[in-house]
């Protein structure tokens, strides 16, 4: 399922709809990649949950126990995290950012939930779609993804264009000086040279 699909933003709006498995965003940083689901998500009219996963530890995927379950069944039974418990109780937009800046752990737990839609015996409700989000290129401090976890996912490389921005731009009601400006000198949208560190 992982085979790479160079798209645009206008060509990947039509093509969501269709699109029923997990989906996996790569680029370069401020191109709008978070922008995508939450867009999906007024579409939908469905609750964004924006999971950034690498500021978690292994541990916040799953929960934590239930103290009074297990005093009454003598099971250990954990109580899911909010985000969790919503995604498995209504459908949602799941967005599982910076998947490739969280730890091997962390990754591996999301695994099971692309892979499985569940996680500690919590199933994401049928109707809840899952995105992720990963800056992809040698110049970011991230960690490899692992190759199967990347198979679990339709996986779209965002190649934006100024047709994209302009049209983003208009939406969002921005000046129309700055939008003129850029129809006119698209040079200046996204700056090509290195930086720094």
């Amino acid at each position: 399922m992982s085979t790479s699909s160079p798209i645009d933003f206008r060509t990947l709006k039509v093509v969501l709809p269709y699109i029923k498995d997990a989906v996996l965003l790569r680029g370069p940083h401020g191109i709008g990649k978070s922008a995508v689901p939450a867009a999906r998500s007024k579409e939908l009219n469905r609750q964004l949950l924006d999971v950034r996963l690498s500021l978690f530890t292994e541990g916040d995927l799953i929960g934590v126990p239930n103290h009074e379950k297990i005093r009454t069944t003598g099971v250990t039974t954990f109580a899911p995290p909010d985000w969790l418990h919503d995604a498995c109780t209504k459908p949602c937009i799941l967005f599982l950012d910076e998947i490739n800046r969280a730890t091997p752990g962390v990754q591996n737990s999301a695994f099971q939930l692309v892979l499985d839609r569940e996680v500690k015996g919590w199933r994401l409700h049928p109707e809840t779609l899952v995105f992720a989000a990963i800056n992809d290129s040698p110049e970011y401090s991230v960690n490899e993804m692992d190759p199967a976890l990347l198979d679990r996912f339709v996986v779209y490389d965002l190649v934006p264009t100024v047709q994209d921005w302009i049209e983003w731009a208009i939406e969002e009601s921005m000046d129309e000086l700055i939008v003129d400006f850029i129809r006119q000198h698209p040079e200046h949208l996204r700056s090509q040279k290195a930086v720094e560190p």
